[in-house]
């Protein structure tokens, strides 16, 4: 496979890992279920309430945003390299703006969630490939979560996910499984 674009998810992999989305369900009292579909289908108050609580979780994260380990070795690689990189990431444009900004983190492409369908749709992928001119099988999706390995695999390319820990089950779906980002110069490399 020649990588000739990379697709990285935000939170947890470019960054450490700052949002912990079982303590926002908590707070916000909404259960065991997606944040993104939550608020899709809530109205009016309910909406403003969660809405709101999301975006106060995600400005403190933007506030204590670190880069992971790696990100910048890696980015600089890719730059010289002349690979673009795109930012694909369930996050708001704000939260995203905010982070790069800090962190002075520049993407040829970056897709928040109020651009369109959020991970796991294909459609984020599809279009990045799209505006680059490259064919899916020249990308590669980097994450570390499984809205990035599902994405991957709806959208037909690979992924190398990030552990922090133990393998999930959901993880066994990725083409590479990475404990170091700077890993990923040399499945690019091949």
């Amino acid at each position: 496979m020649k990588v000739r674009g990379v697709i990285f998810d935000m939170d947890g992999t470019i960054t450490a890992p700052y949002l912990e989305f079982g303590r926002i369900k908590e707070v916000a009292g909404i259960g065991d279920v997606d944040m993104l579909d939550y608020l899709r289908n809530a109205t009016g108050k309910e909406y403003e309430r969660v809405h709101g609580l999301l975006m106060k979780f995600e400005e403190d994260g933007v506030a204590n945003a670190k880069l992971n380990r790696g990100a910048r070795t890696v980015l600089n690689s890719l730059r010289r390299a002349r690979i673009p990189t795109a930012l694909l990431t369930r996050n708001s444009r704000k939260s995203v703006d905010g982070v790069c900004g800090k962190l002075k983190l520049k993407f040829d492409i970056v897709v928040t969630r109020e651009d369109g369908p959020q991970k796991p749709a294909p459609e984020p992928i599809w279009d990045i490939a799209r505006r680059w001119g490259l064919k899916r099988n020249e990308l590669l999706m980097v994450g570390d979560y499984k809205w990035d390995v599902l994405c991957a695999q709806n959208a037909g390319i690979p992924c190398a996910v990030l552990l922090n820990g133990d393998v999930p089950e959901w993880a066994q779906g990725a083409d590479y499984r990475i404990r170091r980002l700077t890993e990923l110069l040399e499945i690019i490399g091949r």
